[in-house]
């Protein structure tokens, strides 16, 4: 009862869960917060009795100015993408670019730190024969598949920067990517959704000839596939890093293993994860919870990408899914008032106690911060500043025009014209109370 007890205190302790089921529900009666409060501490008093049972727990040693003298000879590179906000709907995405923030804190002090634009891109990434310019007549779903066309841009750069650097045989203790190892493919397994073009390919993957590139080999999925098979050769430790997690795979996979093994049964299986589910309780709310300071979790292999599950119903890529590589997934609980980080990794860390102090130290550079700062510092590098998304858009726009008229097409000039005066409403534009200008 007592761990119940400390439980729920600590729910109401402004965790995020408690905070978050308050921004939702501020209407709610004290019956039913703290029904919230009995339900939601039943769950975490279960997964935490599991992850005792299974040893999970790894006590993490911060030592911090003396963890950076021992380990002043370490060279770590954060890796993080900008794309264009901007962009011309048949083109998404103009312009896109990977940095690579790269530091060693023994070098000389013009070597010690320094950024790379690891990968950039400039025009047409996806192929327009095919769905790309047929725009929809729905505005939402055309804003949807353009999201999906600038997410897939950055996931897949991101992914084929690392490539880059193995391949380069790049001299680095520690590779860390701001977000996911392994993206979810199922947003881009749609019907409709475009290749990307031979040139793109080839420039992200040189090595990459399946097929002599015909459309199904360009498509996202095959490409991405082709470049977490190669992030898996890695001779350095590559982890992805995800500040807040929307899901709870760990949690749902510790149920899962625990029904198997007949621990649980399948009736309080399905309960707990109806639960979850009714209360959209993530790993982050309950290891924020179960968790101390300095305290991390061992990873789990996880299948991230599901068949039939985690892909479009009725998607010709579902049979590709067992294909993917599965997920080591852990978390580490950085500072008392943040939640805790996501740690994924492609391959079983050798090193994970040592790994995760790393990463640990990292994240405590700066006060009251709790995520590793070169991935802050990276992200701010890699955007793509507005002056240069105005130009490259002027840029392309002209192209574009010039292009359609070359073609004497009439239908194809018509279009180049739709999507160039298709603009964006601003608050320049509105009108003043209802009155005219």
């Amino acid at each position: 009862m007592s761990s119940e007890i400390d439980l729920k205190n600590k729910i109401k302790a402004n965790s995020s869960l408690f905070t978050n089921f308050v921004k939702n529900a501020v209407s709610a009666s004290p019956k039913v917060q703290n029904n919230f409060l009995d339900v939601s501490a039943q769950v975490a008093l279960t997964i935490q009795k599991i992850i005792e049972d299974a040893n999970l727990v790894i006590d993490l040693d911060y030592k911090g100015k003396d963890f950076w003298t021992e380990n002043r000879s370490k060279t770590a590179c954060f890796i993080d993408g900008g794309v264009d906000k901007t962009s011309i709907i048949s083109s998404a995405p103009l312009s896109i670019r990977t940095g690579s923030y790269i530091v060693k804190p023994d070098a000389e002090r013009k070597n010690r730190e320094f950024f790379e634009e690891s990968m950039v891109f400039l025009g047409d990434l996806y192929d327009p024969k095919n769905e790309l310019y047929d725009l929809a007549d729905d505005d939402f779903e055309e804003d949807q598949m353009l999201n999906k066309k600038k997410d897939g841009a950055r996931i897949i750069f991101e992914a084929v920067t690392i490539v880059k650097h193995i391949l380069l045989n790049r001299k680095f203790d520690y590779c860390f990517l701001h977000g996911p190892i392994e993206a979810t493919v199922m947003p881009f397994t749609v019907m409709g959704f475009p290749t990307f073009t031979k040139f793109a390919v080839e420039n992200m993957l040189p090595f990459y000839n399946k097929n002599k590139l015909n459309a199904e080999a360009r498509h996202f999925v095959n490409v991405y596939l082709e470049a977490l098979n190669n992030i898996k050769k890695s001779k350095f430790p590559i982890y992805g890093i995800v500040e807040t997690s929307g899901s709870a795979p760990y949690v749902k996979n510790l149920l899962y293993s625990y029904k198997t093994k007949g621990v649980i049964s399948d009736k309080d299986f399905k309960n707990t994860l109806a639960t979850i589910k009714k209360y959209k309780i993530t790993d982050s709310h309950l290891l924020e919870i179960i968790l101390k300071s300095g305290q991390a979790l061992k990873p789990i292999e996880i299948k991230k990408q599901i068949k039939g599950f985690s892909v479009t119903s009725g998607s010709a890529w579902e049979d590709k899914m067992d294909s993917f590589p599965s997920v080591n997934i852990g978390y580490i609980k950085t500072t008392d008032h943040s939640s805790p980080i996501r740690i994924e990794s492609l391959s079983s860390p050798i090193n994970i106690k040592k790994d995760y102090e790393y990463i640990l130290a990292t994240a405590r550079l700066l006060p009251n911060y709790g995520f590793p700062v070169g991935l802050n510092v990276v992200d701010k590098f890699a955007k793509i500043p507005n002056w240069m998304s105005k130009a490259s858009r002027r840029y392309y726009a002209t192209h574009l025009l010039k292009q359609a008229v070359k073609s004497k097409d009439q239908n194809t000039i018509s279009l180049a014209v739709k999507i160039l005066s298709k603009k964006v409403r601003s608050w320049r534009n509105r009108p003043l109370g209802g009155l005219a200008r």
